[in-house]
């Protein structure tokens, strides 16, 4: 399914296909143009996708709070007190909570990395999926649309 392919004809009669087109990223047949530069379709090897957690100490947190609750049980059972164990919980579930939410608001950092005559460059990058998935895709198109015709 193309997204939106802009046709427009260049300067020497060969066609371009535009599979994505913003301001800051254009995906076309022959290229991907970026901030950093424009690079052919053919030039690239090894694209891929690459997914960065923003905030290590969101997993630290959840690590620690399900040792938390690992080291609870054992106590509550061995000591009596249910109010421990209900402390525990509440605590574990506080953090699960806070894990959701934050999640929400600050998304993993996904970029598109591909290797441009022996260097690593990277493509696009964004904390936005969508956007991401449809750039990934355009991506996609673009290097099928390489591909040796056999």
């Amino acid at each position: 399914m193309a997204i939106n392919a802009y046709v427009a004809e260049s300067n020497k009669g060969r066609r371009i296909v535009y599979y994505y087109r913003r301001p800051d990223i254009a995906v076309t047949n022959h290229g991907i143009e970026n901030a950093e530069g424009s690079y052919f379709v053919r030039d690239l090897d090894l694209i891929k996708r690459v997914r960065i957690d923003a905030y290590p100490a969101r997993r630290a947190a959840l690590i620690l709070g399900a040792v938390e609750l690992v080291l609870a049980v054992p106590l509550a059972v061995a000591y009596g007190p249910v109010a421990l164990l209900c402390a525990a919980i509440a605590i574990a579930a506080g953090l699960g909570v806070a894990h959701v939410i934050d999640s929400r608001h600050n998304p993993r950092w996904m970029a598109l990395s591909a290797v441009h005559f022996g260097e690593e460059i990277t493509l696009f990058q964004s904390c936005d999926q969508q956007e991401f998935e449809q750039v990934r895709r355009a991506v996609i198109r673009a290097v099928e649309a390489n591909r040796p015709r056999y």
